[in-house]
C-alpha cells in the first residue's frame, strides 16, 4: 500500500526520488507543464538558468564594443596627426636654427632680405635690418641688427610657420 506522499511523488515526475520523505506543503501535485511546475522543478532540483546569451544581449554588447572601438580609433588617429605635426614643427625649428647659425659665418650681416626653399618642402625667409638707427651712433664702427628667420610649410590646407628673431652686431650699414 502506497501513501499519499508517495503517490504525489510518482505523479510529479520532476521531483527527486526522495521527495516523499520531505514534509513540504503541497496538497495537490503541480502539473509538469505549468509555469509554477517548472519553477518548482528548478527550485527542487537546484537547476540554474540555462547558460548562454540572448540575441538582445549580444546586440547590446556589439553596440558597446563598436562605440568603444570608434572612440579608440579616433584617439589613435588624432594622436598620429599631432605626432606628425610635431615632427614637422621640430624639423622647421632645426632648419630655422641652422639658418640663423649661417648668419655671420656664411652670410655676411648687412641689410637685406633673402628667400629660398629646402628640398623637403620647407620655404625660408631671412630678413636682416638695422635694429635702431634713430640714435646718433656715427662714431661706432658696428651696428645692432635685427635678424629674423622664418620657415614655413603647408600641412593639409593650412599654412604653418616657425620664426626665430635675434639681435647681432655687424658692420655699420652705409647710408646712401
Amino acid at each position: 500500500m502506497t501513501t499519499v506522499r508517495q503517490r504525489e511523488a510518482e505523479m510529479c515526475t520532476y521531483l527527486p526520488a526522495d521527495a516523499a520523505r520531505w514534509s513540504w506543503p503541497l496538497r495537490e501535485p503541480v502539473p509538469l507543464r505549468s509555469r509554477w511546475g517548472r519553477m518548482l522543478r528548478r527550485w527542487m532540483t537546484g537547476a540554474k538558468r540555462e547558460a548562454g546569451f540572448t540575441l538582445v544581449e549580444v546586440i547590446v554588447a556589439l553596440a558597446i564594443l563598436s562605440a568603444g572601438l570608434s572612440l579608440l580609433l579616433g584617439l589613435i588617429s588624432n594622436s598620429l596627426r599631432q605626432t606628425a605635426s610635431a615632427q614637422r614643427m621640430a624639423g622647421a625649428g632645426s632648419l630655422a636654427q641652422s639658418l640663423m647659425a649661417e648668419v655671420g659665418s656664411d652670410l655676411p650681416i648687412r641689410p637685406e632680405v633673402r628667400d629660398g626653399q629646402y628640398p623637403n618642402g620647407y620655404r625660408w625667409h631671412l630678413k636682416m635690418q638695422p635694429y635702431d638707427s634713430t640714435r646718433d651712433n656715427e662714431d661706432r664702427p658696428v651696428e645692432l641688427y635685427s635678424i629674423s628667420a622664418e620657415v614655413e610649410w603647408e600641412e593639409g590646407a593650412e599654412r604653418r610657420f616657425y620664426a626665430l628673431t635675434t639681435l647681432r652686431l655687424g658692420p655699420k650699414a652705409t647710408r646712401q
